[in-house]
């Protein structure tokens, strides 16, 4: 399926299936606090991984903790998936945590935090089960605060920090410096549409890259909001040994949401 060019003419997808159930409630035992326990269900034809294409049948259930207090936010997430991938099992999982403080009392409010996750890859067995995460529907802005992202989280172990400046009640800078390795060495590098950019079978190497974005973030109004973000992409070992091998990239965006 290709995307049309013009606005809201991309056809619908008939190979694909997608249902679930969400639930959020707030924690009145931790001041703050909040819990999402949610399942989603998935299911794709000719699906592809590293490991080939089949119909995929896949069941996520997860759940995340967050809220905020005292200058501290917090949010943690951990999903398990099972299914079918053609005659095969699916075992996936995937985990992500962000911790950030603010200080609240100093000019310009900086937040200072620190984001990590761990997503599954296949082991490179045709028999076994497939073991590649599928994040389902991830957004351009999946890694921090603000980093546009290049790779998608599948097979993939990412750590980074982040800070932020409110420099107007409607004004904000965010820079944070994202570091990837892959979890698994007979899976490769996905795309944010879970396509396999780089295959991994064959290359040792388990450092992808280092991604160190600024972005500025203008809240004009409830309504409206512009965004305008650049970044640079330092290719590793695993992208330098790849073929053709890989080199750095530089990348920036601009973008507008409007609420109703």
């Amino acid at each position: 399926m290709l995307n049309g060019t013009d606005i809201l003419d991309a056809p619908p997808n008939h190979g694909s299936t997608f249902w679930g159930v969400y639930a959020v409630h707030p924690l009145t035992e931790i001041k703050g606090g909040n819990i999402d326990l949610y399942y989603l269900g998935l299911a794709r034809k000719n699906a592809s991984f590293e490991k080939g294409s089949q119909n995929e049948l896949r069941h996520t259930a997860g759940g995340r903790f967050w809220g905020g207090r005292n200058g501290w936010n917090y949010n943690s997430e951990a999903m398990f998936q099972w299914g079918t991938f053609g005659a095969n099992d699916i075992r996936a999982w995937a985990t992500a945590h962000d911790t950030a403080y603010t200080f609240r009392s100093i000019r310009l409010q900086p937040q200072i935090g620190v984001d990590a996750g761990v997503a599954s890859g296949d082991h490179g067995d045709s028999k076994s089960a497939l073991g590649t995460f599928n994040p389902l529907f991830p957004t351009g802005i999946y890694f921090g605060q603000g980093t546009l992202s290049l790779n998608g989280a599948t097979n993939l172990i990412e750590v980074g920090p982040h800070i932020s400046l409110r420099l107007t009640k409607s004004l904000t800078v965010i820079a944070d410096d994202h570091t990837f390795w892959r979890t698994s060495l007979q899976d490769g590098l996905y795309g944010l549409g879970i396509n396999l950019l780089v295959a991994g079978r064959g290359n040792s190497a388990r450092y992808i890259g280092n991604q160190p974005t600024v972005g500025v973030y203008w809240n004009a109004n409830r309504h409206l909001a512009v965004s305008t973000a650049y970044g640079h992409f330092f290719v590793g070992s695993f992208l330098t040994q790849a073929s053709p091998a890989g080199k750095d990239v530089d990348y920036a965006g601009v973008w507008t949401t409007y609420k109703f």
